[in-house]
């Protein structure tokens, strides 16, 4: 035990020095306390709380900064994406690739990492897409233009040529597809400085009309060729407007019809004076406009004939709406589509079904045939035999409604009448009245058969030609819809 006082040691328990006679303190030191470190403390103590929190935290921010930039360093993505930056910022013509060289030892390292190397796929085709996006922009003059394109293409060149396509920097695809934009915004960008450098309005508009068709960026360009065609323009969009500009009562029919005529009249007045108009926004919203009603009013239409049991006419007519797009375009496509849902919902035709038994004087066809200058894709014929005829096909019990309609043979004898009678498994299900030359004809036939095995056509008639004559009378289109 050392004394407080005189730091003389003292045997172990003694309460007074043995040399100065000091009281002495159990709980002393067995060293002296180094000055400095005295101070230090001292010092220390005098520290603020909130002083030594904040010291605390900024340490921690320290290490935590260090860490992360340690894990971004060692990131293989975050790699890659550094020295395709670089490349990109230090390219020319003679410039070396040790960028990409680097790039490679990254994805060699990484071989059998796929997230990896998925992640590097995703951030090397967003870093090359910025490259293409920040061509599209002003420039000065051509000189400049062709120089940062030259650039933008040969680094995309370089780097296809270097990885020789691979799928995790930049593929065939992309290489093409990337220098297709670039190609299209050169081009537009040129068409614009020589717009602008045009000594005649009209040569002015020839270029900018160039511009307007692959590249938004020039709304100027845009403008004055919109502008410099302005009484084309109105004149063409009163003309079509005139054709659509129907009655509230309009069918689906009249209108679908109508706007087939609107886009037929506005491909025909395409061009005014030697220049197309098409390059403008009032055409395109009026082209556009009418393919977009063509497809909403053959649709219309398609769902009314099909609850009149028209599904035959759906066909021709979607066929005829078709024939007004462009082969192949997006609305073609649809429409295509559109055909294809109804094709499942044809009906069978009656003369397709089995013929249980006829009479002389009768026949069918499920070919087309033309009557009175209308054309039918298939029918029943009755002749005049001074008797009853009939024929009777079957059904089996698959069918629910039987359409047809009657039309009369040219020629007809002024004395000649007769009537059509049917009937399912021997019950009257529809009976036309007397059929004249000149009278009344209701000729649409429209009859439920559920559950009807056999139905039978009847033609009565008294009537008989002098010699050998072709009056008929006919069941035209009779349809069978389950």
């Amino acid at each position: 035990m050392f004394c407080g006082k005189c730091g003389t040691k003292n045997k172990e328990g003694a309460k007074f020095c043995e040399k100065c006679g000091n009281k002495l303190e159990a709980s002393a030191s067995p060293k002296k306390e180094n000055k400095a470190l005295k101070n230090m403390k001292e010092k220390t103590g005098k520290v603020p709380k909130k002083m030594k929190i904040g010291i605390g935290i900024f340490i921690l921010l320290i290490i935590a900064t260090i860490i992360v930039l340690s894990i971004l360093l060692n990131n293989p993505v975050k790699k890659v994406e550094d020295y395709l930056t670089s490349y990109y910022d230090h390219y020319k013509e003679d410039y070396n690739n040790k960028e990409l060289v680097e790039i490679g030892k990254v994805l060699k390292s990484n071989k059998e990492n796929e997230k990896t190397l998925e992640s590097i796929k995703k951030q090397t085709s967003k870093t090359i897409n910025n490259w293409v996006k920040n061509f599209n922009k002003s420039y000065n003059n051509e000189e400049q233009l062709e120089e940062e394109f030259n650039k933008v293409y040969n680094i995309l060149r370089e780097i296809y040529n270097y990885f020789d396509g691979l799928e995790y920097v930049l593929t065939y695809e992309d290489y093409y597809n990337y220098y297709e934009e670039l190609y299209d915004l050169y081009n537009s960008k040129e068409n614009y400085l020589k717009g602008v450098t045009s000594s005649t309005e009209t040569e002015k508009y020839n270029y900018f009309s160039k511009v307007i068709e692959s590249d938004s960026y020039y709304e100027d360009a845009s403008e004055f060729v919109n502008n410099y065609l302005k009484e084309e323009l109105n004149a063409l969009k009163e003309n079509a407007s005139e054709i659509t500009n129907l009655d509230k009562e309009a069918t689906n029919e009249e209108l679908l019809n109508a706007y087939i005529k609107q886009l037929a009249y506005l491909e025909e007045n395409q061009y005014q004076n030697g220049i197309d108009l098409s390059k403008t926004n009032e055409y395109v919203s009026l082209y556009e406009n009418a393919i977009s009603k063509i497809v909403e009013y053959t649709t219309s239409y398609a769902e009314e004939l099909e609850e009149n049991l028209k599904t035959n006419e759906v066909m021709s007519m979607i066929d005829e709406s078709m024939d007004a797009l462009e082969y192949g375009s997006d609305e073609y496509l649809e429409l295509e589509e559109l055909k294809e849902s109804y094709e499942n919902k044809l009906p069978d035709s009656l003369v397709s079904k089995y013929l249980v038994s006829y009479t002389s004087g009768t026949s069918d066809a499920n070919y087309s045939i033309t009557i009175n200058e209308k054309e039918y894709d298939s029918y029943v014929r009755f002749s005049f035999e001074g008797e009853t005829v009939n024929r009777i096909y079957r059904l089996n019990n698959e069918y629910k409604t039987f359409t047809a309609k009657i039309v009369r043979g040219p020629d007809w004898d002024a004395d000649f009448k007769g009537e059509i009678i049917i009937y399912g498994d021997d019950k009257e299900l529809y009976r036309s009245g007397q059929i004249t030359k000149t009278g009344e004809l209701k000729s649409e036939i429209n009859i439920d058969i559920t559950d009807i095995d056999d139905l039978k056509i009847e033609f009565v008639t008294e009537s008989e030609p002098d010699g050998w004559t072709n009056f008929y009378i006919y069941l035209v289109e009779p349809y069978l819809y389950k």
